[in-house]
């Protein structure tokens, strides 16, 4: 029954496209209406009062036409193991949106959800003994944060989602699996048309609500496609290594200096580089650069030279690190240390 569906894929990407486009300009004028704004100050990177929560509409597109897709599908998977997890993930992050909740209560659910994700993912044979359940657990979790530590440049997040949704739905694709090739391609449409709303001049902010979430989908897709054979762990390391590059070395950056690490700050490269006069349209436009031209050839040389992957892998990590390194010492500290 899917196969039928699978042919209404273009219209299906097409209507989540308008609808996370019309559903963000919903979410945009109830924000401006509740006053939710995010207000400039010294750890932002923006200048004027901005709504926040913009990423409800993202979502609420993204899982609508999901549902419609693989309505009547063999997608247990898909509504029962992955789909929950972002629905809670996003009620708590639009919670904090409206009244910031504290780092434990956060924490905690991010850790029940993920423990649940991974429950079913023992069941369906994805993953395999405690060990490999511990670490999908705290990958789960540092996903989910660090897209929304991510969050904090115009267009950022957003691109970043289009980029992840339409590689995870080529791999998806190439591996026979067409449900989810589906439901990524949905991802990467819903992520798009959120975009005309904060690339450039932000009119809203994709906020917790989406950030969140987008991590912790981003983070199940890839503990998914690894557990069923879909792609190996170097490929989906490499989907989302920029990301994992610049806020893993910051966060372990502040963690040795004795910094509050959980605290807002503006010491992610890409701030610092809006700080030293990047326009945020041209730093989101300098990390899917990179994405284009190394992940992605890393990415078909480990998925067409199977032997090459780890080296692949290994490869481009120390290119990221030692070019987030180079460019820090560059762009230096842009405000201090929460």
């Amino acid at each position: 029954m899917f196969e039928s569906a699978a042919l209404n894929l273009s219209s299906a990407a097409l209507a989540a496209f308008a609808a996370s486009f019309v559903l963000t300009g919903c979410t945009t004028w109830y924000a401006r209406r509740r006053g939710l704004l995010d207000h400039p100050g010294e750890r932002h990177s923006h200048a004027e009062a901005t709504p926040r929560g913009g990423g409800a509409g993202l979502l609420s597109a993204f899982l609508l036409t999901a549902l419609w897709l693989t309505a009547g599908a063999d997608s247990s998977d898909w509504l029962i193991g992955v789909m929950p997890g972002v629905i809670v993930i996003a009620i708590v992050g639009a919670w904090d949106d409206h009244s910031s909740l504290s780092v434990r209560l956060r924490f905690f659910i991010q850790l029940a959800v993920s423990f649940y994700l991974l429950g079913y993912a023992a069941n369906a044979e994805w993953v395999h003994g405690a060990l490999e359940m511990i670490v999908c657990c705290l990958f789960l979790v540092w996903m989910t944060n660090l897209y929304n530590f991510m969050d904090g440049s115009n267009g950022m997040a957003g691109l970043q989602g289009v980029f992840g949704g339409a590689l995870l739905g080529w791999l998806f694709y190439q591996a026979g699996d067409a449900p989810f090739s589906a439901i990524s391609i949905l991802l990467a449409a819903s992520c798009a048309g959120f975009l005309p709303w904060n690339l450039g001049r932000a009119r809203v902010f994709m906020g917790d609500v989406g950030s969140l979430a987008l991590g912790f989908l981003f983070g199940s897709l890839l503990i998914y496609g690894v557990g069923t054979g879909a792609f190996t762990i170097p490929v989906a390391l490499m989907i989302m290594l920029l990301f994992l590059t610049d806020s893993t070395l910051t966060l372990l950056g502040r963690v040795l200096k004795g910094e509050r690490w959980y605290t807002a700050h503006r010491q992610h490269l890409y701030q610092r580089m809006i700080a030293n006069g990047w326009t945020h349209g041209s730093v989101a436009t300098f990390y899917q650069a990179v994405n284009l031209a190394l992940v992605v050839p890393g990415i078909v040389v480990a998925v067409h030279f199977p032997a090459l992957a780890w080296v692949a892998a290994l490869a481009l990590t120390l290119i990221f690190v030692l070019g987030w390194y180079l460019l820090v010492r560059r762009f230096g500290v842009p405000a201090q240390a929460g």
